[in-house]
């Protein structure tokens, strides 16, 4: 389930970063939690809408266009929650642009 967590938030990077955009990808290894990080160069996600992002069936007027259902960033939130984890989102990254996604996961013994 967590190797389609982290399908699903970079397939949202792609969708949403344009053409000659990046898309990165960042871990982290701490003593008792791995963190990972997904950051794009897109159009970012209003502040305004970060709280929404994560209900069932949300989508912004900016992804309306492109494919999908609304269902991808509810399945993230609960299976990094299953698992006892956290998501977070920041946006705009820089210049007023970019999302980065930020999963925490503790270790396991």
């Amino acid at each position: 389930m967590i190797s389609r967590v982290i399908a699903n938030l970079l397939d949202n990077a792609h969708k949403y970063t344009p053409s000659g955009g990046e898309v990165t990808i960042e871990t982290i290894n701490q003593t008792e939690n791995v963190i990972l990080k997904v950051t794009d160069t897109g159009p970012g996600i209003s502040p305004d809408e970060h709280a929404m992002i994560w209900q069932k069936l949300y989508r912004s007027d900016k992804s309306r266009s492109e494919y999908g259902m609304g269902l991808g960033l509810t399945f993230v939130k609960a299976v990094v929650e299953a698992h006892d984890g956290k998501v977070s989102v920041r946006s705009p990254v820089k210049d007023g642009h970019g999302t980065e996604f930020e999963v925490l996961l503790q270790k396991m013994s």
